[in-house]
């Protein structure tokens, strides 16, 4: 891996800049240390990782650098060095954009209309009943609940000036869900939504590697069936076909299993998965 293509442009030299490592001869790996615990993993400290400063030849890379403002660019400067992303531009928009995963699974999940601008409490209400789910076409504001489960007009017309203002939300596209009430976990986390048994799982082209408690943060929850909820993740990653993906499900309070976010899993949090087991997983699958 010392001999073929050099690095020269100011992009490449500062993609370089970050850990790019070879995992046990198998994978490339770049990544960056966010100083967020559940996102954050050490491949040095666990893996025999090599470090070449030249590619002689294509190779699988993911990245690990939190959100990704420009995937197609980053996937085109990585081709340049010999790295190929898992996801294509294609992959990344159908795993993370919820207009593009939700047609493909829609019985699985609840009814949704994707707005091109944020609409009218009268255009709402001649759609959904209150209260409905708040989101933004890629996630929610850090599920803060006066952004999420909006309970009526009156709250609406509140959040619609807080989601203009958000950070995060401002410049996604707003997503107007069915409210439906999951199974809850007593205990609650300082400003985020109900607590609930809800899961996610990380899937290496079709083969689930990790899955785990989504709220961390509370005293571990076990739910007796949920591999009928893993199962219909199983079915969601069958119809979407992206090489890394994550897919969030949950209980309902009447009993099912539904799913509640997909994402490409280059992004996504481990949240209560053990990464090591998950790296540990995806590694064998790879020949």
């Amino acid at each position: 891996m010392s001999l073929g293509i050099g690095v020269s442009s100011q992009d490449e030299r500062d993609a370089l800049a970050m850990n790019l490592a070879f995992i046990e001869d198998k994978l490339f790996v770049a990544s960056e240390q966010l100083g967020v615990a559940v996102y954050d993993f050490d491949f040095d400290l666990h893996f025999s990782c090599k470090h070449p400063y030249l590619i002689e030849e294509q190779y699988p890379c993911i990245m690990r650098v939190g959100a990704i403002a420009n995937y197609a660019q980053e996937y085109e400067e990585k081709l340049k060095m010999g790295l190929q992303l898992v996801n294509t531009p294609d992959q990344h928009v159908l795993a993370s954009e919820l207009e593009a995963w939700y047609p493909l699974i829609a019985e699985l999940t609840p009814r949704t209309i994707v707005y091109g601008e944020l609409p009218s409490a009268q255009e709402i209400e001649c759609n959904f009943d209150w209260p409905i789910f708040l989101k933004g076409s890629r996630q929610t504001s850090k599920h803060n609940p006066d952004l999420a489960v909006i309970q009526n007009r009156a709250h609406y017309e509140k959040a619609i000036h807080l989601y203009r203002n958000d950070a995060i939300l401002h410049w996604q596209k707003p997503v107007i869900r069915e409210f439906i009430p999951l199974a809850k976990v007593d205990a609650t986390v300082p400003g985020k939504v109900q607590v609930s048994i809800e899961y996610r799982s990380f899937w290496w082209h079709g083969i689930c590697v990790g899955w785990g408690r989504y709220w961390y943060q509370v005293h571990p929850y076990d739910c007796p069936d949920a591999d009928i909820g893993l199962g219909i993740a199983a079915k969601t990653a069958a119809r979407l076909s992206v090489p890394f993906l994550v897919i969030d499900f949950a209980k309902t309070a009447d009993g099912r299993w539904i799913i509640i976010e997909c994402n490409d899993a280059q992004e996504s949090g481990y949240v209560g998965i053990q990464s090591l087991q998950l790296w540990q997983r995806l590694l064998a699958q790879i020949d």
